[in-house]
C-alpha cells in the first residue's frame, strides 16, 4: 500500500523554515511596521494635547518631526516587508511545485487510473495557488497585525485601562466566533476545488477529443453536459461564498460596534474631564487602524481555511509510489539482457491477469509474443521495467530480481515502445531525443534511418525541426510509431520491447523496419508483441499466450500446424494477401 502524507499547517511551516532567513526578516520588518503603525495615533493624540495646553513651537516641531520620522520608518519597514514576504511565498511555492511534480512522475500507473489529468492539473495549479496566497498574505499582514494590535492595547491601556479592557473583551469574543464559524469552511472549499477539478477534466477531455465530438455530431450534448457541471461548480462556489463572507466581514462589524462603544463612553469621559481631547482623538484614530488590521486578520483566517482544503487535495500527489528503488539498490554495470520469468503471476483489481509464467529469454535472443487481445502480453513485458510488479514469483535480469535493481538504471536497460505513442508538443528531434542531452546529430540521424522515419522527411516542411503539435497531431499513426522506435534506438537499449509498435504501418514498411533493425536486434535482447505472422516469423522463438498463460513456445515452423491459434493467424494473413 502507498503511504500518504498528512498535510497541515505544521507541514507547511516546515516548508517555510527552509527559507527561515527571509521568513524571520519579514517577521522582523512586520514587527517594526506594526509598532510604528500603532505609535502614530498615540503621537497624534499627544500632539493634540500639547497644542491645547499651549506648548511652545519648538516643542510642537519636535512632535511633528517625530511623527514624520516614525512615518518614514513605517514606510521603509513596509517596503522591506513586501520584499521578504514575497521571497518566502515564491520560494515555498517553487519548492512545493518542484517536489510535487518530481513525485508525480514517479508514481505508478494505479495512481493515474484513479485521477483524471484535468483533476491533477487543477490540483497542481489552482490548489498550489491557494497555498501561495496564504503564504504571501500571512507574512505580509499577520506579523504586522499581531504586533500592531498588541502595541495598540498597551498604549490604549496607558490612556484608559477600562476602555482598553472593553475593546479587548469585544475583540476576544469576535475571534472566538470567527474561529468557530470558520471550522466548516475548509471542507466546503475542498468540495469547490473538487468540482473545479471535474470541470478542468471535462474541458481537457473535450479539447483532446474534439475531432471525435465533431465527427459524431456531439457538440450540443457535450456543451449541455458542460453546462450541468458548470452550474454545479457555480452552486458550490456560491454556497462557500455565502458562508465565507459573513466570517470575513465579522472583524469589520465588530470594529464598528467597538467604535460606537468608544464614541459613547469616551465622549462622556472627555466631557467630564477624565479623558483628554488628545486621548479621545487617539482612541478614534486607533479604531480606524484597528478596523483595517482586524479585516486583514479575517482575510488571513479565510485563506487559512481555504488552504486546509487545498492541502488535503495536494496530499495524494505526495504519496509514496508502490514501485520504487530499494534502499540498497543494485546497479548492473555491464547488463547482458538475460531474462527469466520464474513462477510469475499477476493480479490486478482482483482479476488474475497472468498465471504461473515460466520463461527464459537468453541475452541477445529475438523473441516474439502472440496471442488474442487481453491474454496478458503487454502486462508480461510491463513487469520488466517494473511498470507493475508480480503478485507472485520473480522477474530476473542477468540473475538479479528486478525489484532489487535501481529503478532509474533498470529503465535505461529496458526500452519500451508501446502501440499507442505519446508525442510532446515540441519539435520532432526533441521528441526523439526526449531529454537525452548527449545525443549527437549522427546518432539522431541513424535512429531516424533505422526506424524508416527518413521516408517521411520530404513530407515534413522543416524536417526534424518540424513542430509535431499537441500529442503529435501533425503526424499520422505510422509516423508516430516510427518516432517512438527512433526514440528507443537513440537510447541504445540492452533490452528492446516493441509492444505491437508496427501495427500502424503497412506490412511492407514493417518488414523494412525489422530489416533495418536487424543489427540492433542482434546486439540486444528483443521482445516483439505483434498480431501479424509476417512480423514474428523470423524470431528465434515465438511465445503463444492465452488467458494469461503460455500455451506454446517454438519457432515459426514448429508452431505452424501444431498450435491452433498461430496456424489460424498465418492462414488468415495469407487469405488477406491473396
Amino acid at each position: 500500500m502507498t503511504t500518504q502524507q498528512s498535510l497541515d499547517l505544521r507541514w507547511l511551516a516546515r516548508q517555510v523554515m527552509k527559507h527561515r532567513r527571509a521568513a524571520l526578516l519579514s517577521l522582523l520588518f512586520g514587527m517594526v511596521g506594526g509598532i510604528t503603525t500603532a505609535a502614530e495615533p498615540y503621537l497624534v493624540g499627544t500632539l493634540v494635547d500639547e497644542i491645547r495646553s499651549g506648548a511652545e513651537q519648538g516643542r510642537l516641531l519636535e512632535f511633528v518631526l517625530l511623527i514624520l520620522g516614525v512615518a518614514a520608518v513605517n514606510l521603509l519597514a513596509y517596503n522591506m516587508l513586501r520584499l521578504y514576504s514575497g521571497e518566502v511565498a515564491y520560494s515555498v511555492d517553487y519548492d512545493l511545485r518542484q517536489t510535487v511534480f518530481e513525485n508525480m512522475v514517479r508514481l505508478d500507473q494505479s495512481f493515474y487510473q484513479r485521477y483524471s489529468s484535468g483533476d491533477l492539473l487543477s490540483r497542481i495549479h489552482n490548489d498550489m495557488n491557494v497555498i501561495w496566497r496564504l503564504n504571501a498574505l500571512t507574512f505580509l499582514r499577520l506579523g504586522t497585525a499581531v504586533f500592531m494590535l498588541v502595541t495598540t492595547f498597551v498604549l490604549l491601556a496607558q490612556i484608559s485601562l477600562n476602555l482598553s479592557l472593553i475593546v479587548f473583551v469585544v475583540l476576544s469574543i469576535s475571534t472566538i466566533i470567527q474561529v468557530k464559524a470558520g471550522l466548516a469552511l475548509s471542507v466546503i472549499f475542498e468540495d469547490v476545488q473538487d468540482q473545479g477539478g471535474v470541470l478542468s477534466g471535462f474541458v481537457q477531455d473535450a479539447v483532446t477529443g474534439i475531432q471525435t465530438i465533431k465527427t459524431t455530431g456531439r457538440e450540443t450534448s457535450v456543451a449541455a453536459k458542460y453546462y450541468d457541471e458548470n452550474m454545479t461548480y457555480r452552486r458550490k462556489w456560491l454556497r462557500f461564498r455565502r458562508r465565507n463572507e459573513p466570517v470575513g466581514m465579522l472583524p469589520n462589524m465588530v470594529s464598528e460596534l467597538t467604535a460606537a462603544i468608544i464614541v459613547m463612553l469616551g465622549g462622556v469621559m472627555a466631557i467630564d474631564g477624565t479623558l483628554t481631547v488628545g486621548d479621545f482623538t487617539s482612541f478614534l484614530l486607533y479604531l480606524g487602524v484597528t478596523s483595517v488590521w482586524l479585516l486583514n486578520l479575517g482575510t488571513v483566517y479565510q485563506r487559512y481555511q481555504q488552504a486546509k482544503g487545498a492541502l488535503n487535495r495536494i496530499a495524494p500527489l505526495l504519496q509514496e509510489s508502490k514501485i520504487q528503488s530499494p534502499k540498497r539498490a543494485v546497479v548492473l554495470d555491464d547488463p547482458q539482457g538475460d531474462i527469466r520469468f520464474e513462477g510469475v503471476s499477476l493480479t490486478i483489481d482482483g482479476t488474475r491477469v497472468l498465471e504461473d509464467i515460466d520463461l527464459h529469454i537468453g541475452a541477445g535472443e529475438f523473441v516474439a509474443i502472440v496471442g488474442p487481445t487481453g491474454c496478458g502480453k503487454s502486462q508480461l513485458v510491463n513487469l520488466l521495467a517494473r511498470i507493475v510488479d508480480p503478485t507472485e514469483g520473480a522477474v530476473l535480469i542477468d540473475g538479479c530480481d528486478v525489484r532489487s535493481l535501481d529503478l532509474d538504471s533498470l529503465r535505461r536497460i529496458v526500452t519500451y515502445v508501446p502501440q499507442s505513442t505519446f508525442l510532446f508538443s515540441q519539435r520532432l528531434d526533441a521528441n526523439i531525443a526526449m531529454g537525452e542531452t548527449d545525443v549527437s546529430d549522427d546518432d539522431l540521424m541513424s535512429a531516424v534511418e533505422r526506424s524508416r522515419l527518413s521516408n517521411d522527411m520530404s513530407q515534413l516542411t522543416r524536417g526534424l525541426e518540424t513542430l509535431v503539435g499537441e500529442r503529435g497531431v501533425m503526424l499520422s499513426g505510422g509516423q508516430k510509431q516510427r518516432v517512438a522506435i527512433a526514440r528507443a534506438l537513440v537510447r541504445e537499449p540492452r533490452i528492446l520491447v516493441l509492444d505491437d509498435a508496427l501495427s500502424s504501418v503497412d506490412t511492407h514498411t514493417a518488414a523494412e523496419i525489422l530489416d533495418e533493425l536487424g543489427e540492433v536486434l542482434e546486439q540486444c535482447t528483443s521482445i516483439v508483441i505483434a498480431h501479424r505472422a509476417a512480423t514474428v516469423r523470423d524470431a528465434d522463438r515465438i511465445v503463444v499466450m492465452s488467458h494469461g498463460c503460455i500455451e506454446a513456445v517454438g519457432t515459426h515452423d514448429q508452431l505452424l500446424g501444431r498450435n491452433a491459434f498461430y496456424t489460424q493467424l498465418v492462414e488468415r494473413e495469407m487469405m488477406l494477401e491473396n
